[in-house]
């Protein structure tokens, strides 16, 4: 007999899929940078890199501001 978790209990994110591109934040992770570190950053970077070039292009970029 397995027991449920309790209700209201926190269950653990799973860690984040690495990228299509073969992103490995471990080549990143050093110097005190962390790979959860490096994940965060390339995910912010994705939402401004629109054509998934490895690139931002200014043009066409500030309607955020």
């Amino acid at each position: 007999m397995s027991k449920a978790p309790a209700k209201g209990a926190a269950k653990s994110a799973p860690p984040p899929a690495p990228a299509k591109s073969g992103f490995d934040p471990k080549t990143y992770a050093k110097n005190g940078v962390s790979e959860e570190e490096v994940v965060a950053v390339k995910a912010a970077f994705d939402l401004f890199d629109s054509d998934q070039g490895g690139s931002i292009d200014i043009k066409g970029k500030y309607s955020f501001i």
